[in-house]
């Protein structure tokens, strides 16, 4: 575009060029994408509960319904979570765990009430608990099918993580990690995990933050 046409485009656009000029060009195209999906999301009508969760913005939407897939057509009953937060990822979890019969629990370092409030607004909290603790103090030795880890993001709290829970994640069970591109030590993490196994398979999704998948293998 010619600099005749885009000094066109701003005067017809203030509020664009405005927040052009504050975010500088990368920042404000990501923004832009980000509109064009909320205005796109809102013409869809929610089919279930899942679907409706999702089109809630947030950092994690575009991951819901890998995590719910992957735990219900794996039959990953037993699932642990790792960071709660609001309850995004927690929700979607729980979804799964009600069609196969699974449970979730989650741990976070805070009481994380806006969580508990939509699990038992959904009707979910029968499939669900809910510890408040620092995940690497926390006893754990109870088997696991599906991992999820969503917390501090460092090198070192992703990596005492993936050595403190991964030994529990049976066979054919699956981890999952989220901002593998937000916070590009996680994916560093994972990497130096991963440098001397060959029985985790890794696959990366890098939009809406990333997220890594790994299955082990039996």
């Amino acid at each position: 575009m010619s600099l005749y046409s885009k000094l066109r485009t701003a005067m017809h656009n203030p509020q664009k060029a405005i927040l052009y000029v504050t975010l500088g060009r990368s920042n404000y195209e990501r923004v832009e994408l980000k509109l064009g999906d909320i205005h796109r999301y809102s013409q869809i009508k929610p089919q279930n509960q899942l679907e409706a969760h999702m089109l809630e913005p947030s950092d994690i939407s575009d991951h819901l319904m890998t995590l719910y897939m992957l735990t219900k057509q794996l039959n990953l009953q037993s699932i642990l979570e790792l960071g709660t937060r609001t309850g995004k990822s927690t929700v979607a979890l729980l979804l799964a765990a009600k069609e196969i019969g699974g449970t979730v629990t989650s741990i976070d370092i805070v009481d994380c009430p806006e969580a508990k409030a939509k699990v038992a607004s959904l009707g979910l909290t029968k499939y669900w608990r809910f510890i408040e603790v620092d995940d690497l103090l926390l006893e754990w030795n109870m088997p696991v099918d599906h991992l999820f880890i969503d917390t501090a993001h460092t090198y070192d709290q992703t990596l005492k993580e993936l050595q403190k829970f991964e030994p529990y994640v049976n066979m054919g069970g699956v981890i999952s990690l989220h901002d593998i591109v937000a916070f590009p030590d996680v994916l560093q993490a994972i990497s130096k995990y991963l440098s001397e196994r060959n029985d985790l398979q890794l696959y990366k999704y890098f939009n809406d933050n990333g997220l890594a998948v790994i299955f082990k293998e039996g």
